[in-house]
């Protein structure tokens, strides 16, 4: 689907996002296992660190941001009323318009998963540009292991790229170092009881950030610019 088509789906979508992603069970249940993830891989925010979040959406994650960015406009709109204290900037992910150097950390959740591989490269581009020596790029996106082991099929555009982790260490390529990287959801929790979901998330995120964690649903990556 083209970038402005996208864009179209999320700004139909921005009334209803948080409600209908998030307000359920299985949307909670990402949620915690997202925030856990980041506590452990990004510093606590202070006056001189700057964060940019990428595809900010509805601004659920963006209390880790001190600048946050989206195409869509109406995602947007929603995230500034929910966050007073954060810059927000309308612009694409694979041209910002920062300046060179400009933050310690950017980071982007669930984004990478509906585009092309060519788009994310120039992603990755960007992100590398406007770091800081030793800043880190984190991502999230789904496993190609947990999906081949499944036989997963995806129909359209929506969450249908995946990647093996030798496959972002050549996205990386000279830019970045791939310095760490933990699973999410290991277990199938959308098929599980709503009664059991809040309980396994501490079993859950153990599995998932094991040594079988390639095959959890979705891996974040920790790459530090070189």
């Amino acid at each position: 689907m083209s970038h402005d088509k996208i864009i179209d789906y999320y700004n139909s979508l921005a009334q209803t996002y948080d409600e209908n992603r998030f307000g359920n069970s299985y949307g909670q249940f990402i949620d915690r296992q997202e925030r856990r993830v980041l506590n452990k891989l990004l510093s606590p925010l202070t006056e001189q660190r700057h964060v940019l979040e990428i595809a900010c959406g509805t601004g659920r994650l963006t209390n880790y941001a001190t600048h946050a960015l989206d195409a869509s406009e109406q995602m947007m709109a929603i995230a500034q009323e929910k966050h007073k204290n954060v810059s927000f900037t309308l612009a694409s992910a694979a041209d910002t318009g920062f300046q060179d150097e400009t933050f310690d950390a950017v980071f982007s959740f669930h984004l990478m998963m509906h585009l092309d591989n060519e788009t994310i490269e120039s992603i990755c581009k960007e992100a590398h540009r406007i770091l800081k020596p030793g800043g880190q790029f984190i991502f999230d996106i789904p496993s190609r292991k947990r999906r081949e082991l499944f036989h997963h099929k995806q129909d359209g555009w929506h969450g249908a790229t995946h990647l093996s982790a030798d496959e972002v260490k050549q996205l990386a390529g000279t830019r970045f170092k791939v310095n760490r990287s933990a699973g999410i959801m290991m277990m199938p929790v959308h098929k599980l009881p709503k009664v059991m979901r809040k309980p396994l998330v501490s079993t859950d995120y153990l599995l998932a950030n094991s040594p079988i964690k390639q095959y959890s649903s979705y891996l974040v990556y920790e790459l530090v610019k070189q």
